[in-house]
């Protein structure tokens, strides 16, 4: 069975699919060992601090550890958008 049909969505096929260790690439075309250069513009920062993210060890210059970091942080540097007559909402 699809896990999607015409207006339905199949949860537990769903959750299975997720939780399986899919063969899908992430950053395709991204040899496994990076530069300096490389993972900078894959996180869209400088080079300068991807040296200073290796010498803090926060990642290695290699594909699985640049996925990882993403997935650790891809929210970070993304607004709440609150509103602001939200409770959540600094004054």
């Amino acid at each position: 069975m699809p896990i999607i049909t015409e207006n339905n969505i199949d949860e537990e096929e769903a959750k299975e699919w997720l939780s399986a260790k899919n063969t899908i690439d992430l950053l395709p075309g991204v040899p496994e060992n990076l530069t300096v250069k490389d993972a900078a513009e894959i996180l869209a920062v400088s080079e300068l601090t991807i040296i200073r993210m290796v010498e803090d060890k926060q990642i290695q210059l290699n594909k699985q550890s640049i996925l990882d970091y993403i997935n650790q942080n891809y929210l970070v540097n993304r607004p709440l958008n609150l509103t602001q007559n939200s409770p959540d909402c600094p004054k």
